[in-house]
């Protein structure tokens, strides 16, 4: 009995969460903890949006993010879990399909990781340091990874572009605060537990 009793305070001390499957219109399925939720393209417009929403305008400007999400170009899946001391941050995942290629050969990972600091900081209007730039494999699908700091302070950005088809990649965008680092081995445990179905 004090062993029931042990392991549940130990679950609820640690956040663990059950595991649900998301969806996504681009074909795959991501399973998550159940504190992560898919927001709908009709939330985003009502003005009933989260502080996760008011805070990803911070991050990426909210009106492009609910054109796109109208459009059926991008998708916002966010952490309903409170990070204590955030100042209304919710972690979040963006997806977008691109038609960009994946750089797989060394050469190509190498020059484009060196490329990369500079198109950032000047798309992006800051100085952007890659501390993480890498091509690997994700369930045989090739993947570039970038990881760098995000323009809410304290939060950092990892990305993953999947060529899942010759002519079309899916870039997946892991928004998160230093506070709640777990979020990043949620994202990649979803990513190596990734299912790749039929366009919907």
């Amino acid at each position: 009995m004090r062993l029931i009793v042990f392991l549940s305070v130990l679950l609820m001390a640690t956040g663990v969460f059950a595991e649900i499957k998301i969806p996504s219109r681009f074909g795959i399925t991501l399973s998550l903890p159940d504190n992560w939720r898919l927001l709908t393209s009709s939330e985003s417009d009502t003005g009933e949006s989260t502080a996760a929403q008011k805070n990803n305008s911070k991050v990426q400007g909210m009106a492009d993010l609910s054109k796109k999400m109208r459009e059926g170009g991008l998708e916002l899946i966010f952490n309903t879990q409170k990070i204590e001391g955030a100042e209304g941050f919710y972690d979040n995942i963006t997806l977008l399909e691109t038609y960009d290629q994946v750089p797989e050969a060394a050469g190509q990972i190498k020059s484009t990781c060196g490329a990369l600091p500079s198109l950032l900081s000047h798309t992006l209007g800051r100085s952007v340091q890659l501390d993480r730039c890498e091509g690997k494999l994700i369930q045989n699908y090739p993947a570039f990874v970038l990881s760098y700091a995000g323009d809410v302070q304290n939060t950092r950005i990892l990305q993953y572009m999947l060529q899942l088809e010759q002519n079309r990649s899916l870039v997946l965008t892991l928004t998160y605060h230093t506070k709640n680092t777990q979020v990043v081995a949620d994202f990649e445990t979803a990513l190596q537990q990734l299912e790749v179905n039929d366009l919907l």
